[in-house]
Protein backbone atom coordinates (compact mmCIF):
# COMPACT_ATOMS: atom_id res chain seq x y z
CA UNK A 1 0.00 0.00 0.00
CA UNK A 2 3.04 2.37 0.90
CA UNK A 3 4.52 1.75 -2.78
CA UNK A 4 1.19 2.45 -4.03
CA UNK A 5 0.57 5.61 -2.74
CA UNK A 6 4.63 6.74 -3.27
CA UNK A 7 3.94 5.60 -6.83
CA UNK A 8 1.07 7.99 -6.87
CA UNK A 9 2.83 11.15 -5.63
CA UNK A 10 5.81 10.53 -8.84
CA UNK A 11 4.65 12.19 -12.21
CA UNK A 12 5.07 10.34 -15.52
CA UNK A 13 8.18 12.45 -16.13
CA UNK A 14 10.14 11.95 -13.05
CA UNK A 15 9.56 7.94 -13.23
CA UNK A 16 10.85 7.98 -17.12
CA UNK A 17 13.64 10.01 -15.61
CA UNK A 18 14.39 7.70 -13.02
CA UNK A 19 14.32 4.74 -15.53
CA UNK A 20 16.78 6.47 -17.94
CA UNK A 21 19.31 7.42 -14.83
CA UNK A 22 19.15 3.73 -13.66
CA UNK A 23 19.97 2.52 -17.12
CA UNK A 24 22.78 4.95 -17.34
CA UNK A 25 24.08 4.41 -14.38
CA UNK A 26 24.24 0.78 -15.49
CA UNK A 27 25.75 1.32 -18.44
CA UNK A 28 28.64 3.42 -17.14
CA UNK A 29 29.44 0.39 -14.80
CA UNK A 30 29.46 -1.99 -17.44
CA UNK A 31 31.80 0.25 -19.52
CA UNK A 32 33.98 0.68 -16.27
CA UNK A 33 34.39 -2.56 -15.38
CA UNK A 34 34.51 -4.08 -18.90
CA UNK A 35 37.84 -1.05 -19.22
CA UNK A 36 39.29 -2.36 -15.83
CA UNK A 37 38.93 -6.11 -16.03
CA UNK A 38 37.98 -7.32 -19.74
CA UNK A 39 39.73 -4.49 -22.77
CA UNK A 40 42.76 -6.55 -22.57
CA UNK A 41 41.71 -10.36 -22.60
CA UNK A 42 38.27 -9.59 -24.64
CA UNK A 43 38.16 -6.96 -27.61
CA UNK A 44 34.27 -5.52 -28.20
CA UNK A 45 34.87 -7.24 -31.38
CA UNK A 46 35.17 -10.71 -29.61
CA UNK A 47 32.15 -9.53 -27.34
CA UNK A 48 30.19 -8.63 -29.78
CA UNK A 49 31.01 -11.03 -32.99
CA UNK A 50 28.38 -12.28 -35.37
CA UNK A 51 29.61 -15.77 -36.26
CA UNK A 52 26.49 -18.39 -35.54
CA UNK A 53 24.47 -15.33 -35.64
CA UNK A 54 21.16 -17.48 -36.63
CA UNK A 55 21.16 -19.46 -34.36
CA UNK A 56 22.17 -16.91 -31.76
CA UNK A 57 18.82 -15.22 -32.38
CA UNK A 58 16.76 -18.47 -32.93
CA UNK A 59 18.13 -19.07 -29.66
CA UNK A 60 17.17 -15.80 -28.06
CA UNK A 61 13.56 -15.77 -29.98
CA UNK A 62 12.70 -20.09 -28.60
CA UNK A 63 13.93 -18.41 -24.79
CA UNK A 64 11.60 -15.49 -24.96
CA UNK A 65 8.85 -17.72 -26.31
CA UNK A 66 8.81 -19.86 -23.40
CA UNK A 67 9.47 -16.90 -20.96
CA UNK A 68 6.45 -15.08 -22.39
CA UNK A 69 4.19 -18.11 -22.87
CA UNK A 70 4.65 -19.22 -18.99
CA UNK A 71 4.31 -15.64 -17.64
CA UNK A 72 0.86 -15.62 -19.90
CA UNK A 73 -0.37 -19.01 -18.08
CA UNK A 74 0.66 -17.35 -14.76
CA UNK A 75 -0.90 -14.66 -15.26
CA UNK A 76 -3.82 -15.83 -16.07
CA UNK A 77 -3.98 -18.38 -13.52
CA UNK A 78 -2.08 -17.44 -10.35
CA UNK A 79 -4.12 -15.12 -7.79
CA UNK A 80 -4.02 -11.32 -8.90
CA UNK A 81 -2.02 -10.51 -5.84
CA UNK A 82 1.12 -12.85 -7.33
CA UNK A 83 1.72 -10.23 -10.11
CA UNK A 84 1.27 -6.89 -8.09
CA UNK A 85 4.32 -5.04 -8.55
CA UNK A 86 3.05 -1.77 -6.92
CA UNK A 87 1.72 -0.82 -10.58
CA UNK A 88 5.17 0.49 -11.50
CA UNK A 89 5.17 -1.61 -14.77
CA UNK A 90 1.59 0.01 -15.58
CA UNK A 91 2.09 2.98 -15.42
CA UNK A 92 5.81 2.70 -16.89
CA UNK A 93 4.02 1.19 -20.14
CA UNK A 94 0.37 2.36 -20.02
CA UNK A 95 1.00 6.02 -21.85
CA UNK A 96 3.93 4.88 -24.50
CA UNK A 97 3.09 4.36 -28.23
CA UNK A 98 4.08 0.64 -29.68
CA UNK A 99 7.57 2.61 -30.93
CA UNK A 100 8.03 4.05 -27.52
CA UNK A 101 8.08 0.07 -25.49
CA UNK A 102 10.45 -0.66 -29.01
CA UNK A 103 12.98 1.62 -27.93
CA UNK A 104 12.69 1.24 -24.12
CA UNK A 105 12.80 -2.29 -24.05
CA UNK A 106 15.74 -2.06 -26.90
CA UNK A 107 17.77 0.06 -24.65
CA UNK A 108 17.32 -1.90 -21.33
CA UNK A 109 17.98 -5.17 -23.10
CA UNK A 110 21.01 -3.42 -24.48
CA UNK A 111 22.72 -2.02 -21.39
CA UNK A 112 21.28 -5.17 -19.08
CA UNK A 113 22.73 -7.78 -21.05
CA UNK A 114 26.17 -5.90 -21.85
CA UNK A 115 26.38 -5.38 -18.25
CA UNK A 116 25.40 -8.83 -16.19
CA UNK A 117 26.26 -11.29 -19.44
CA UNK A 118 28.73 -9.84 -21.56
CA UNK A 119 30.72 -7.74 -19.16
CA UNK A 120 29.62 -9.70 -15.80
CA UNK A 121 29.34 -13.15 -16.74
CA UNK A 122 32.71 -13.15 -18.09
CA UNK A 123 34.29 -11.37 -14.90
CA UNK A 124 32.69 -13.79 -12.39
CA UNK A 125 30.68 -16.19 -13.85
CA UNK A 126 27.18 -17.21 -14.58
CA UNK A 127 25.94 -18.03 -11.20
CA UNK A 128 27.41 -14.82 -9.47
CA UNK A 129 26.27 -12.40 -12.58
CA UNK A 130 22.67 -14.44 -12.99
CA UNK A 131 21.67 -13.60 -9.04
CA UNK A 132 23.45 -10.03 -9.18
CA UNK A 133 20.93 -9.53 -12.23
CA UNK A 134 18.28 -11.22 -10.33
CA UNK A 135 18.97 -8.85 -7.16
CA UNK A 136 18.62 -5.09 -9.36
CA UNK A 137 15.25 -6.31 -9.53
CA UNK A 138 14.61 -6.15 -6.31
CA UNK A 139 11.14 -4.33 -6.52
CA UNK A 140 9.92 -7.69 -7.49
CA UNK A 141 11.09 -9.70 -4.31
CA UNK A 142 7.98 -8.56 -2.11
CA UNK A 143 6.07 -11.68 -4.21
CA UNK A 144 7.75 -14.36 -3.80
CA UNK A 145 6.22 -15.89 -7.55
CA UNK A 146 7.53 -12.71 -9.26
CA UNK A 147 11.10 -13.71 -7.29
CA UNK A 148 10.82 -17.08 -8.38
CA UNK A 149 10.24 -16.31 -12.13
CA UNK A 150 13.29 -13.22 -12.11
CA UNK A 151 15.67 -15.98 -10.74
CA UNK A 152 14.45 -18.16 -13.57
CA UNK A 153 14.65 -15.76 -16.24
CA UNK A 154 18.25 -14.59 -15.12
CA UNK A 155 19.71 -17.90 -14.62
CA UNK A 156 17.92 -18.85 -18.33
CA UNK A 157 19.54 -15.97 -19.96
CA UNK A 158 22.80 -16.60 -18.05
CA UNK A 159 22.45 -20.12 -19.17
CA UNK A 160 22.19 -19.28 -22.82
CA UNK A 161 25.18 -16.92 -22.79
CA UNK A 162 27.06 -19.62 -21.81
CA UNK A 163 25.95 -21.76 -24.40
CA UNK A 164 26.29 -19.53 -27.26
CA UNK A 165 28.85 -17.11 -26.37
CA UNK A 166 26.92 -14.17 -28.07
CA UNK A 167 25.56 -11.22 -26.33
CA UNK A 168 23.14 -10.82 -29.28
CA UNK A 169 21.28 -14.49 -28.21
CA UNK A 170 20.47 -12.63 -24.87
CA UNK A 171 20.28 -9.01 -26.18
CA UNK A 172 17.09 -10.82 -28.27
CA UNK A 173 15.39 -12.65 -25.37
CA UNK A 174 15.49 -9.92 -23.36
CA UNK A 175 14.08 -7.33 -26.05
CA UNK A 176 11.40 -9.42 -26.86
CA UNK A 177 10.71 -10.95 -23.50
CA UNK A 178 10.24 -6.85 -22.42
CA UNK A 179 8.80 -5.79 -25.83
CA UNK A 180 5.57 -8.31 -25.44
CA UNK A 181 5.42 -7.67 -22.20
CA UNK A 182 5.43 -4.13 -22.91
CA UNK A 183 2.64 -4.42 -25.65
CA UNK A 184 0.47 -6.77 -23.59
CA UNK A 185 0.17 -4.12 -20.58
CA UNK A 186 0.17 -1.11 -22.55
CA UNK A 187 -2.78 -2.41 -24.59
CA UNK A 188 -4.43 -5.04 -22.14
CA UNK A 189 -4.21 -7.53 -24.71
CA UNK A 190 -4.37 -10.80 -22.28
CA UNK A 191 -7.00 -11.04 -19.76
CA UNK A 192 -5.26 -11.30 -16.28
CA UNK A 193 -6.68 -13.58 -13.79
CA UNK A 194 -10.08 -15.16 -14.18
CA UNK A 195 -10.17 -15.86 -10.28
CA UNK A 196 -9.86 -12.22 -9.18
CA UNK A 197 -13.28 -11.59 -11.41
Amino acid sequence: MRRIQNLDQIDDRTLYLNLVLTQGILLVIGLLLYYVFLKEKKPLGHLFHLEDLNVAIMSGVSLAAVTIGVDLILMRWAPKGYFDDGGINERIFKNLAWWQIFVLALGVAFIEEWLFRTVLQNIVGWFWASLIFAFIHVRYWSRWLFALLILLISFSLGGLYAWTLSFWSVFTAHFLIDFCLGIIIRYRLFSINIHSR
